[in-house]
């Protein structure tokens, strides 16, 4: 290149120099362009950081991605301004007021705005995946307890009182006739990574009894539903190694008998 470019030109080539495109003495007259004003520098900065946000390889943006950004860069200026696009588009539209360059700044422009575009999306989803995955919690949560309330509340509710093994420490168990049950109002402390509490229930008559899992409670139990279609003498809360055990521990939390 045997000449000076102007600043219009530099300006349209700092998409392909913030994706590091250009070589040559273009690439020379761009980055003392970039050094020497602040606007060009502020630019390449933006551009750059909004690349370093990109998803992983394998995001897919929307089929109508493409064409909506295209749109954006040729259309016709409105009365009112349009929605704001997530990367500057200053010399996009600066461009529309230009001769046209070469197709590769303009694609170099749509590059850089669908790749931030794929990552303002991807940040957009997953930040609502998060909150839908709280709010199911949420929602289980609470739907869990208002059925252990109602079944407590129940005329044939059968409510059985765990005790601690020992110091203080209690839980109630309501049983319902057709054998579901629920584990609620505990004091159990939670326990450190690694451990569980395990709920089990004595079944079957005196003379051959067994101890079976009723459910594995987790670390910070809340309300716990199970079913149990045998005759219950007992339930006790043992604290096992995660993630349970077939078999009932030595280390009992509280029991209770089944009057």
């Amino acid at each position: 290149m045997d000449r000076e470019l102007t600043r219009a030109e530099l300006d349209e080539l700092l998409p392909l120099y913030a994706l590091d495109a250009l070589d040559g003495e273009e690439r020379e007259q761009v980055a003392r362009y970039v050094d020497r004003d602040d606007a060009a520098r502020a630019e390449v900065m933006s551009l750059r950081e909004a690349v370093a946000l990109l998803p992983p390889l394998d995001s897919r943006a929307p089929a109508s991605l493409w064409s909506t950004i295209e749109t954006a860069l040729d259309a016709p200026a409105a009365d009112s301004p349009p929605p704001p696009l997530p990367v500057s588009l200053t010399s996009a539209r600066a461009a529309r007021r230009r001769p046209r360059r070469p197709s590769r700044i303009v694609a170099a422009a749509l590059a850089v705005a669908a790749m931030v575009a794929i990552a303002v999306l991807g940040v957009q989803i997953a930040r609502q995946h998060d909150r839908i995955d709280e709010l199911a919690a949420e929602m289980h949560g609470g739907s869990m307890q208002q059925q252990a309330m109602a079944a407590r509340s129940a005329k044939d509710a059968h409510v059985i009182r765990l005790d601690a093994a020992a110091g203080t420490g209690h839980a109630d168990i309501v049983m319902l006739p057709d054998g579901t049950g629920y584990f609620m109002d505990h004091s159990l402390p939670h326990l450190a990574t690694g451990s569980t509490y395990q709920l089990w229930a004595k079944v079957g008559d005196p003379a051959s009894s067994r101890m079976v899992s009723v459910g594995v409670l987790g670390a910070n139990p809340g309300v716990v539903s199970f079913r149990l279609s045998a005759p219950t003498m007992l339930f006790e809360v043992t604290e096992e190694h995660a993630p349970g055990s077939v078999t009932p521990g030595d280390a009992v939390v509280m029991s209770g008998d089944v009057a």
